[in-house]
């Protein structure tokens, strides 16, 4: 029998890691859930993401952060609803911090417009593959929060676009706590 040597063994591990394992940023706090939990959450979001003219029951948290970059896109065409929801303000870190601002989402009414903007900005979405995330959306995402990333989380990729989809548990159910779509912090600055 031949054995493998070192540079053979070492490329087969890489491999192997990138092809079962999810790519965690060196310095991100990031929990993971149990594969029931997860598998959950996705099956929530493919059913949500799929063409339908109501918001999908029972889907979103208690309350739901609409992150900075995707905020900016849905606010130009926002209806006055979404227009008056309470204001996330994020510290966006980098040589010279500054603040964004997001949405937070409490309300069924409010949650109606945004799930109506999203898909009407985002038609591609009921064609989207919802993955796990890569070490780029992980990073992504954790340069705007002050937490843990705690799974489910999900990335929705869809017509060139990438969404960030953070799920909270409540009552044992995955609920939508964070949604954001994935792009250059920078272009927030003011």
């Amino acid at each position: 029998m031949k054995l493998l040597n070192i540079p053979m063994l070492a490329i087969l591990i890489l491999v192997c890691s990138f092809a079962y394992g999810q790519d965690v940023p060196k310095g991100v706090n990031y929990k993971k859930a149990p594969d029931a939990v997860n598998a959950l959450a996705k099956s929530r979001l493919e059913n949500a993401l799929t063409p339908s003219d109501s918001f999908p029951p029972d889907f979103f948290g208690d309350v739901t952060v609409v992150g900075p970059m995707l905020w900016k896109a849905l606010k130009p065409s926002a209806e006055q609803v979404l227009l008056d929801t309470m204001p996330v303000v994020l510290m966006v870190p980098g040589p010279q911090t500054f603040s964004a601002e997001g949405k937070r989402i409490l309300k069924d009414d409010e949650r109606k417009a945004f799930w109506k903007a999203f898909h009407k900005q985002y038609s591609k979405l009921k064609d989207g593959q919802v993955r796990k995330g890569k070490a780029e959306e992980i990073s992504y995402y954790w340069s705007t929060i002050p937490f843990d990333i705690d799974e489910p989380f999900w990335v929705i990729e869809a017509a060139g676009d990438r969404f960030i989809a953070d799920f909270q548990l409540k009552d044992g159910q995955p609920r939508l706590f964070w949604i954001d779509l994935v792009g250059d912090l920078r272009s927030l600055k003011p």
